[in-house]
């Protein structure tokens, strides 16, 4: 029986919430449709996760996505859902809000959108990265989708005319109101959590819930589920990592690998991260045997997809030439990492792959026909590690979303994943 409905707007976040169940031993899926039916849910599943890819969308594309299932979940009595948002805010947070709260009976929804141990924290309905304004962090200079507000009633109203109320640390939630509101709550440590969940969970009304991964984790031990032996994380004999980020934390991240921590790094070109059809040239076909055989003589392998200062111009050419749009780029460099990662599993190999980006890990599962998996654990906090099965071969895979992680965050997981 479902107790749980967690609807996350890309894949990374899907995985990185799923596992906060998944490693307490409470039966998990996660899927990459939408359109589920009966036979799709495990009769002991509890926890279902389902991924809408709508963070991209315009707003009422990704409003729709999740007013159908929010309306699903109603229908099927779902008692509790939970609306996953990233912790820097980036997507249709108001539209998707809106949705989750049109779908049902309840009039009211609490967002918990902080996540303390990451240094992402919310105070005074405003949020922080480290300690910078939303606006003025790495976030604010995203290339696909900068952070332009730091007022949480600011970046819910772009989408949503819904009255939204901030909450400060200590203050207690208001009456229910027979208009429809959001409450949004302030986060500034986890401890925090703990309170507003213990304070939420004598209410009657607690059905509807949004927030990252660290409200997901809290959440777990708030609602009755039956618990099994949790498992964990299989040691490879190799560690592939396929960047499809380009994000400026991850950049520092796959700097340090390459310079720091003995990673062989591969770089791709113009044509090699934005011509999925280019692998099946001869050429192509050279260049993937060469990471191939990268991949079978070192143990730690990275390949990335910045652009470097003298390639900039020659991928703004391509760009031009083949009449790229920029939404259309992340998902040209997701499928060129998905079949490059199919490689290496079509060879059996002995590897763990991490990929960065729900988009990328979303353009590998497209190329081989997988629409769900299996989360395991978390290999380091917000960083899930998921199991996929297709052609009798089962591969464990990373995910983590591209401003997760220190500076050495690849070698730390390297550590603990060679054999």
């Amino acid at each position: 029986m479902i107790k749980l409905l967690i609807i996350a707007d890309d894949f990374t976040g899907a995985l990185d919430t799923g596992v906060q169940f998944a490693k307490k031993g409470i039966c998990t899926q996660i899927f990459t449709k939408q359109n589920l039916t009966k036979d799709d849910v495990k009769e002991e599943t509890e926890v279902l996760v389902v991924d809408t890819e709508s963070r991209p969308m315009p707003p009422k594309e990704a409003y729709n996505a999740v007013y159908q299932l929010a309306l699903w979940a109603a229908r099927h009595k779902v008692p509790h859902i939970f609306k996953k948002t990233d912790s820097a805010l980036r997507g249709n947070i108001g539209a998707e809000l809106q949705a989750v709260l049109d779908a049902g009976k309840d009039s009211r929804l609490y967002f918990l959108p902080g996540y303390p141990q990451i240094g992402r924290i919310t105070r005074d309905g405003v949020h922080y990265i480290s300690g910078e304004l939303l606006e003025n962090s790495a976030f604010g200079r995203d290339p696909f989708e900068p952070a332009t507000k730091s007022y949480l009633p600011d970046i819910i109203g772009e989408q949503s005319n819904v009255p939204v109320t901030c909450i400060r640390r200590g203050e207690t939630l208001p009456s229910q109101r027979k208009e429809k509101d959001f409450i949004v709550c302030d986060l500034v440590e986890t401890e925090d959590i703990d309170r507003r969940l213990d304070e939420l969970f004598q209410k009657e009304n607690n059905s509807l819930l949004a927030g990252c991964a660290a409200l997901a984790d809290r959440l777990v031990e708030r609602i009755p589920f039956r618990r099994r032996t949790p498992g964990t994380y299989r040691k490879t004999e190799r560690f592939y990592v396929a960047c499809g980020s380009l994000n400026r934390i991850t950049e520092q991240q796959v700097v340090y690998a390459k310079e720091k921590a003995g990673f062989a790094g591969r770089h791709l070109a113009a044509r090699q991260k934005l011509d999925p059809a280019y692998y099946d040239t001869p050429e192509g076909r050279k260049f993937l045997e060469e990471i191939l055989q990268l991949c079978r003589e070192k143990k730690k392998v990275v390949l990335d997809t910045f652009d470097e200062n003298d390639e900039n111009e020659e991928k703004e050419l391509y760009i031009k030439e083949h009449n790229i749009s920029p939404e259309e780029v992340r998902f040209l460099i997701a499928a060129v990492h998905g079949r490059i990662v199919q490689e290496i599993a079509n060879r059996r190999m002995d590897a763990t792959i991490l990929m960065t980006g729900g988009d990328t890990l979303m353009g590998y599962m497209r190329n081989i026909g997988c629409t769900q998996l299996e989360p395991i654990c978390e290999i380091e906090p917000g960083i899930a590690v998921s199991v996929l099965e297709w052609n009798g071969y089962r591969q464990q895979v990373i995910s983590k979303s591209g401003g997760f992680g220190t500076e050495d965050i690849l070698e730390k997981i390297a550590q603990k994943i060679l054999k």
